[in-house]
């Protein structure tokens, strides 16, 4: 992995206290550059040079289909959106030539920095696709908004759109990661049923940029990627960890998504 990322940032105590006090107040940690111009060169060719599926979805923030048997149609539990965005899942990205998306994810340098941050000992998930995968968003496609399954996402951003495309945030705003937690069910009835302007003011926005590194706590943070404008795809890598050691997505989340087209009919290649 030479060459790829800035390794010795992740050694500075600076930049960890920085970093653990941005989580902690702001709900992302940033690190602008930490992905060299030779390391996204890399990393997008290996990832354009695999399969990917085009994934069309109807589902709840959760990324499931709700539970009408303990709450209402019209309750925001059961609130359902359209979705669609283009997945590499790491089924394909494991046939890569070098494999170099899931080097950095299996690195240590890496899981050991974000445990610093945290504060907590972190796992690497355990899912065959959801662990890590690859993303493009186009003008055409329908990101939602959404909590994850697994503790903490970390976003490896390697292509840019001409315009859009902002990392939006509600931070820190379940205390749990449970599909009943009263204070998610809250704010999708604020941001997805009322959309209020008063409401705005809860959103954080961050514009990436080729080359950073986002990470934040994807469970407690009610999330989505701006629609995009212009013929360029935002292009990111995706790794989550969890403080579970043998965590893996629900089945419910799994059926929900199609981040491998291995798993699903209808191949496309770029």
């Amino acid at each position: 992995m030479s060459g790829i990322v800035d390794w010795f940032i992740l050694d500075d105590p600076s930049t960890i206290e920085a970093c653990r006090n941005s989580l902690k107040d702001d709900g992302v940690m940033l690190l602008s550059n930490f992905i060299t111009p030779t390391g996204i060169a890399c990393l997008k060719e290996e990832i354009l040079s695999c399969p990917h599926n085009e994934s069309t979805q109807h589902y709840t923030p959760y990324q499931d289909q709700g539970d009408f048997v303990n709450y209402p149609a019209s309750h925001p539990r059961n609130y359902k959106l359209h979705s669609s965005a283009s997945f590499v899942g790491r089924k394909s990205l494991e046939t890569a030539a070098k494999v170099q998306c899931i080097s950095m994810y299996n690195d240590e340098r890496v899981i050991n920095f974000l445990s610093k941050v945290t504060g907590h000992k972190l796992y690497r998930s355990k899912d065959e696709n959801g662990s890590v995968y690859s993303y493009r968003i186009t003008s055409s496609h329908n990101p939602p908004w959404h909590f994850e399954e697994s503790h903490n996402t970390m976003i490896l951003y390697l292509q840019s759109s001409e315009s859009g495309g902002e990392f939006e945030y509600v931070p820190w705003c379940r205390p749990t990661r449970s599909v009943d937690d009263e204070d998610g069910h809250d704010i999708i009835q604020k941001i997805l049923i009322e959309k209020n302007s008063d409401n705005d003011a809860l959103i954080q926005r961050v514009q990436p940029h080729d080359g950073m590194l986002l990470f934040f706590a994807g469970a407690q943070t009610f999330h989505r990627a701006a629609p995009i404008e212009g013929n360029t795809a935002r292009i990111g890598l995706v790794f989550t960890f969890s403080e579970n050691e043998v965590f893996r997505n629900s089945d419910n989340v799994k059926s929900s998504n199609q981040w491998d087209p291995s798993d699903f009919n209808g191949l496309d290649n770029v």
